[in-house]
């Protein structure tokens, strides 16, 4: 079976707006965040632009033939695993927060990995 556009086009869209929103609406808080995580003053900044310019990347590279590579999905995983890795251990709160930022990342790791094996059996053929 053929992943459905509307598939890559949700993720890239999440991607997308995970990178530009926080840039747009939410810097100070966005680097208070990174302050709570343990990043340096020094350092905010660049973390900051960094990870967002990863997601605008990552949503990019959904109109790119990296789509179609096994690895761009894993990438993604690992990415989503990393963030909620470290907002789990040092922003602890977001477990009871009410919009649940870590738990919703638990369906969308589980599409990743699941694109991840389709690309995976589709160069086997």
């Amino acid at each position: 079976m053929k992943t459905p556009h509307y598939i890559y086009a949700s993720i890239a869209f999440l991607w997308a707006w995970s990178g530009i929103q926080p840039v747009i609406f939410a810097t100070e808080f966005s680097l208070d965040l990174l302050a709570q995580v343990g990043i340096p003053h020094e350092w905010q900044a660049a973390v900051f632009y960094a990870s967002a310019g990863l997601d605008v990347a990552l949503a990019i590279a959904y109109f790119t033939v990296l789509k179609n590579k096994p690895l761009f999905y894993l990438f993604q995983f690992a990415t989503i695993l990393v963030y909620s890795i470290i907002i789990a251990f040092r922003l602890p709160e977001m477990w009871s927060h009410p919009f649940a930022p870590l738990i919703k990342n638990i369906p969308i790791l589980a599409v990743l990995y699941f694109l991840f094996q389709q690309k995976k059996q589709e160069i086997k053929k």
